[in-house]
């Protein structure tokens, strides 16, 4: 039975129930029973046509059959047919065998184009049902022969009134057969298809987007209590909206006509901002960026090396460089904001507060994320520092959060009010550079996400990448963000801290070093907003 139960809806009368109730019970199972069996054609002279037939049932050795039901009191007159009911004026209605034959053709005519039917003739009938009507009371117009008539003694058995009508309309010089199993199937396929229709990826992002914009709108309004804090210090999870935060505060200070420095530790980071947030007075750099910017102004002299600096450059003359320009060149700034505040050195913030005009009193909010912590720095903030916790993640879904759980540290265990996205999509392969193109090509085509929302993320830089230097398939690696065409950004984890993508696939992640595995793993699924794929090596 098609449907196989009956819904409320799906009745638009009494007697229809009672059919359907009557074959389900007295047909074998070898019967294909479908009710309310809709049909839209396409007529050039006329245009669009549709219908619906009550029944249809189709046997692969007997035939099929298209079913007209009428309930209630039925009376014809003269060729005219009325509905009457007890107590009102007979009521005029289509001729019930007119509307039977119709539908039978327009179903011919659709199956006429169906692969299994179309050549082979199978035998298509119609009969008309009187579910509640005995055949003696009746008048019978001379287009309804009583084969072609089933009363309400027929339908208690319906078997062997089939087998009566299908008789009738196969005629003995008629060549048309049974529709065998390819035309039942053909049968099947146009009243009965099998649809999935799935909602892609990238509209589910939509929703969810807005979602996590609201949650990020609602963080925002923690500056409006905080503004009169001289020094704060942000601890919070990846996805708390820090970086959100301590760029709109750095900006709203820069409004108030400071000049207004802006420190982060990642140059993707850092361009990313800057495209995004320009603004008088706000000066946005990595540490190690404005330390060379400012030296070079001073005309500072730096160490120069045949090969890459040695570490000590980073660690210790690069901050120095710092420290004696601003002895030459005087004070920068009238406020400091510092994003990822953790893989900063303490004399690095020394070397910092150094620029300001006023030290001891200039605002000065760090943000930070002890579970992000990926090098070896480790900031211990000063005691006149006020503590402030954000403890709801803003950023991920609901199960990219669960996974981002296990790799978390603190005493403060986050929250997450977003929406509930979908599981980490988990993939072993012995080939990642394949798998990770066909997750790619997955997601570009059917799931219809754009390939700039896609981001690929690795242990190695990309010039080190072996996934990235023999990537399978049309699209291809880019460090360029935001590139157009078929170009997926690709970087390593520890140059993507800070940033997001409603898309990121790991990969090459069995050479993360054991000391910081799980804080880069830590990182580089927090990045995902709506969806997070991991390609990791199979299974030894």
């Amino acid at each position: 039975m098609y449907p196989r139960t009956l819904l409320d809806a799906d009745v638009k009368t009494g007697s229809e129930r009672k059919v359907f109730d009557l074959l389900e019970s007295g047909l074998s199972d070898d019967w294909e029973v479908f009710h309310s069996a809709g049909w839209v054609a396409m007529d050039g002279a006329s245009g669009s046509q549709f219908g619906e037939i009550d029944f249809v049932l189709s046997h692969p050795d007997r035939g099929a059959l298209c079913l007209e039901v009428k309930g209630g009191g039925i009376e014809c007159r003269h060729g005219e047919w009325f509905r009457v009911e007890a107590g009102a004026e007979p009521e005029r209605i289509r001729d019930p065998f007119e509307q039977a034959v119709d539908h039978r053709f327009a179903l011919e005519r659709l199956l006429a184009k169906e692969p299994g039917w179309n050549g082979s003739k199978p035998l298509l009938g119609h009969a008309v049902v009187f579910p509640y009507v005995t055949i003696h009371q009746l008048a019978l117009a001379p287009d309804a022969p009583r084969d072609v008539l089933l009363d309400r003694h027929d339908i208690e058995e319906p078997g062997p009134a089939i087998d009566r009508v299908l008789a009738f309309h196969q005629g003995t010089h008629d060549n048309r057969g049974p529709p065998g199993s390819k035309g039942a199937d053909a049968l099947r396929r146009v009243l009965a298809p099998t649809i999935r229709l799935e909602v892609p990826l990238a509209a589910q992002f939509t929703d969810e987007e807005a979602a996590l914009i609201e949650l990020t709108h609602e963080q925002s309004m923690v500056l409006e209590r905080l503004r009169a804090f001289r020094r704060l210090a942000v601890r919070g999870c990846a996805g708390s909206g820090k970086t959100m935060l301590a760029v709109e505060h750095a900006r709203r200070l820069a409004a108030d006509g400071k000049r207004v420095a802006f420190v982060c530790f990642n140059r993707a980071l850092r361009d990313h901002l800057r495209d995004r947030y320009k603004r008088e007075g706000l000066h946005i750099n990595t540490f190690h960026g404005l330390c060379f910017h400012l030296a070079q102004r001073a005309k500072v002299e730096l160490p120069s090396y045949d090969d890459a600096p040695p570490q000590h450059y980073w660690e210790d003359e690069l901050p120095e460089a710092l420290v004696t320009a601003v002895e030459e060149l005087g004070d920068q700034f009238d406020a400091l904001v510092v994003d990822e505040a953790q893989d900063l050195a303490g004399h690095w913030l020394t070397a910092l507060m150094a620029t300001l005009a006023d030290e001891q009193n200039a605002p000065v909010w760090l943000f930070m994320d002890d579970n992000q912590r990926v090098y070896d720095a480790r900031l211990d903030v000063p005691p006149e520092f006020e503590w402030l916790e954000l403890d709801v993640n803003c950023r991920n879904t609901r199960l990219i959060h669960e996974e981002v759980m296990k790799l978390y540290e603190g005493d403060v265990k986050p929250k997450v009010r977003g929406p509930e996205g979908r599981a980490v999509d988990f993939h072993r392969s012995a080939d990642q550079g394949k798998t990770v193109a066909a997750v790619i090509e997955r997601l570009c085509g059917k799931e219809e996400v754009p390939p700039q929302d896609i981001v690929v993320l690795s242990s190695h830089a990309p010039e080190r990448s072996a996934v990235a230097l023999d990537l399978p398939g049309p699209y291809r690696p880019t460090t360029q963000r935001g590139k157009l065409g078929k170009n997926i950004f690709f970087s390593s984890i520890r140059a993507f801290k800070g940033l997001e993508s409603p898309v990121v696939i790991l990969c090459e992640l069995e050479d993360i070093d054991d000391m910081t595995q799980n804080q880069q793993l830590y990182v580089a699924i927090s990045r995902a907003r709506n969806h997070c794929v991991i390609v990791a090596p199979a299974a030894q």
